[in-house]
């Protein structure tokens, strides 16, 4: 962790985010690439607070909750100004280590930290989340390798072989975008793919998005262009999303329809060697 001061911009997917404080807040190394000057004005406000408030919790209505059999991540809730989060401590089981709270509009954060003021997992990657529910993106489980010429997007589930794929593009001198969290925009019917701070420090960086697969291994290279609703839902599928909001499954549906209309997507499956560039290649010549 870095003591970073009391204010500053951040910038993810050219989404300038304004963090602030009366106390000092703590920054990952992943964060510091993606510092902004104060200009052009912040779309997000985030304000950040050292203490918890007094919350009764019980009392709002529950809308999702991230968990799995051993630990709750976080919980999400309803008020009458729009969401409140209660972000649980990873280390010890069911105790709060932060609260924070969206407005309707998505751009005003209110964050509250039991102890050092920080953006660690899961608070950063929520901020993430909602932030393109505020612009015209989606979050996205996927690698992306960029050659200068074409943006190739990688998802698949876990094991499918996205670090996999990175490693054989990176050999081949492309470009690697990220090959685990990536956001998509869409920016007057252009898509394009950015990075996310990670755990570890890495540049801001951005490719236009011209194809996307979705990967598995297999004894041979072969791929399937997709189209339509097939196209739309498997794709859908890799989205990071919180899916308690019909509103929010409408935006997605209308997000991925057209990126499907303006992206090449394949299924594809490949052989895990340098062979498959030159397959994706070729076979993109041949439509």
């Amino acid at each position: 962790m870095n003591q970073f001061g009391f204010e500053f911009n951040i910038s993810i997917a050219e989404i300038i985010l304004h963090v602030f404080s009366k106390n000092t807040i703590e920054l990952e190394a992943g964060y510091i690439p993606f510092l902004a000057d104060n200009e052009p004005k912040a779309d997000i406000q985030v304000e950040c607070f050292k203490g918890l408030p007094t919350s009764n919790l019980e009392s709002l209505k529950l809308l999702f909750e991230a968990k799995n059999d051993e630990q709750r991540f976080y919980s999400i809730y309803e008020t009458s100004e729009g969401l409140c989060f209660a972000i649980y401590n990873q280390q010890t089981k069911d105790e709060i280590q932060q609260i924070a709270y969206l407005n309707k509009s998505f751009d005003y954060w209110k964050i509250y930290s039991r102890d050092a003021i920080s953006l660690k997992y899961p608070m950063g990657p929520i901020i993430m989340h909602y932030l393109t529910l505020y612009t015209d993106a989606v979050l996205m489980h996927a690698s992306c390798a960029y050659d200068g010429k074409m943006g190739r997007m990688f998802s698949g589930f876990s094991g499918a072989g996205k670090s996999t794929m990175s490693m054989i593009w990176s050999k081949a001198g492309a470009q690697i975008v990220n090959d685990d969290r990536l956001v998509i925009r869409n920016i007057n019917g252009n898509f394009y793919v950015y990075n996310t701070p990670m755990y570890y420090a890495d540049i801001s960086k951005k490719a236009p998005l011209n194809a996307i697969y979705l990967i598995s291994h297999s004894p041979l290279n072969k791929a399937k262009k997709l189209s339509g609703a097939l196209a739309v839902s498997k794709v859908m599928a890799f989205c990071i999303q919180n899916n308690f909001d019909k509103a929010f499954i409408d935006k997605r549906l209308e997000f991925f329809y057209k990126l499907s209309q303006a992206t090449s997507i394949y299924d594809l499956g490949f052989v895990p060697d340098q062979q498959v560039v030159t397959y994706i290649t070729e076979n993109e010549k041949q439509g």
